[in-house]
């Protein structure tokens, strides 16, 4: 029998700084963006992650409008 390796998949949610890592922007514009509205937040307790999906569909929407 052959096993295979799967690479662990990434996590679903992250902190606000690994967030603003994954869009190579600065942690304050990551806030200002969610105090907006843009980007959604998931509490946990008292920490606040963000959905990797959510900061993908923030970036596609970004393309269709051209900026």
């Amino acid at each position: 029998m052959v096993e295979v390796l799967m690479a662990p998949s990434p996590p679903a949610l992250v902190t606000l700084n690994a967030a603003a890592a994954y869009m190579s922007c600065s942690r304050r514009h990551l806030e200002r963006l969610v105090a907006a509205g843009q980007i959604p937040t998931v509490r946990l307790g008292r920490a606040v992650r963000v959905a990797v999906a959510d900061l993908d569909g923030y970036i596609n929407d970004l393309r269709r409008d051209g900026r």
